[in-house]
């Protein structure tokens, strides 16, 4: 891989991009989103749509990990979608993707408004991923090292690892046998996808005082992971483009 890395690449793969942040609230739970809605209606003007969780009883959801911090509720903008619970705001871009720079100047501005509401005690964590898709395998054009016993051929492959970069969690998720439809009248596609989801939990106020810098920070870490897969002619089938200077 190139010490360098891309500003962009001009065949983008990614298929789905989220910035999530899990908070203590100094309100009761229940009154979370109408605070969180009220301060971000100028820019999420379209219909909150309920997430089928909401159909499970809250006593449910808050005992059970893999549920406590799924969000509730959903709301359309022009470009991006957010996701609000009583201790999780999410925010993602519609795709196509609209790049990293407008995508951490409007969550920024998003997560700051909020915030300023002075509902958030305290963010736990942040969680940053990138879910990217290619046509066909692309297991031998990846760097990643995959081998099976002696006479057996590997066909369908799914390999989860969580590497530590500085004080943030890399979970690779990679799979040479995925589908993937664009829209709901689209074709389906038949790929690999490299699913890359960076996080950091927090014991103090860091990232509210650093919301900018830790976005950017997680960005970071996922783009020098998934770069470093590909070998070189993966990424120039991307198009890399550089940064001048």
């Amino acid at each position: 891989m190139n010490e360098k890395l891309p500003a962009k690449v001009e065949n983008c793969p990614i298929i789905d991009a989220l910035i999530e942040i899990r908070f203590e609230t100094t309100l009761v739970r229940s009154a979370v989103f109408g605070v969180i809605y009220s301060s971000i209606m100028d820019e999420y003007q379209g219909r909150v749509i309920n997430l089928p969780i909401l159909q499970l009883p809250e006593q449910i959801r808050d005992v059970d990990p893999t549920l406590k911090f799924k969000p509730l509720y959903r709301i359309e903008g022009d470009r991006f979608i957010v996701q609000i619970g009583p201790d999780v705001l999410c925010i993602s871009s519609k795709i196509p993707y609209v790049g990293w720079n407008a995508f951490v100047r409007h969550s920024s501005k998003i997560i700051h408004k909020i915030i300023s509401s002075n509902i958030i005690k305290r963010v736990v964590r942040i969680g940053h991923r990138y879910v990217n898709f290619f046509e066909g395998d692309i297991t031998d054009r990846l760097t990643l090292s995959f081998s099976m016993t002696e006479g057996y051929d590997a066909e369908n492959i799914l390999i989860r690892s969580e590497v530590k970069d500085g004080e943030f969690v890399d979970t690779l998720q990679y799979s040479n046998n995925a589908t993937y439809k664009a829209t709901q009248s689209s074709c389906e596609q038949h790929g690999s996808l490299i699913d890359i989801d960076v996080f950091r939990e927090y014991d103090d106020n860091c990232f509210i005082f650093n919301v900018e810098e830790e976005i950017n920070k997680a960005h970071s870490c996922g783009k020098k992971l998934f770069f470093s897969l590909l070998k070189p002619v993966l990424l120039n089938d991307l198009n890399p483009i550089y940064d001048e200077k």
